[in-house]
């Protein structure tokens, strides 16, 4: 787990809500606090989808390029909201890459998350990375490739630091 800190707010906002830079995320879920307080459950009603249309998917949650435009809705204007909290998961279909990439010796079934977690409060965005298993390892090595990744593309996108 680390932590960055994106120093440009503007940049990031726009990349966040209008550009594609996160559109290949998945949306856990979210908060954002401006005139009244919108939260965002990214799981997928299964209840919503026709039995085919479940067969074709591949993960939990609705990709961000989907649902991004309702957070856009919610902030744009002349006020900032005062805060911000959102939950991005990398997608399923990564994992094997992410797997053979990082060196570890498990399998795409034993990884429960790898996830991004932006938080704007005070002016400010703060990065944090995690991951989760489904099985006990001492093995950290996965935990460093993800931070490295996700170091990685933040500095790729954003002029941010590591906390």
């Amino acid at each position: 787990m680390i932590s960055l800190k994106v120093k440009d707010v503007n940049n990031f906002m726009h990349k966040l809500l209008i550009s594609d830079t996160f559109d290949n995320f998945l949306l856990c879920d979210g908060e954002i606090a401006a005139s009244c307080i919108i939260t965002f459950n990214g799981r997928i009603n299964q209840k919503f989808f026709d039995t085919d249309e479940l067969t074709s998917l591949t993960d939990d949650f609705v990709y961000w390029r989907n649902i991004k435009h309702i957070a856009y809705e919610a902030i744009k204007g002349n006020k900032v909201p005062s805060k911000m909290k959102i939950v991005f998961a990398l997608s399923k279909t990564k994992y094997e890459e992410t797997i053979s990439k990082s060196g570890m010796h498990i399998t795409s079934d034993e990884i429960g998350g790898l996830y991004i977690h932006i938080l704007y409060e005070v002016g400010q965005i703060e990065v944090i990375t995690g991951t989760s298993l489904n099985t006990f390892t001492m093995d950290k090595t996965l935990d460093g490739y993800w931070d490295k990744t996700v170091t990685s593309f933040f500095h790729q996108h954003f002029d941010c630091k590591v906390l």
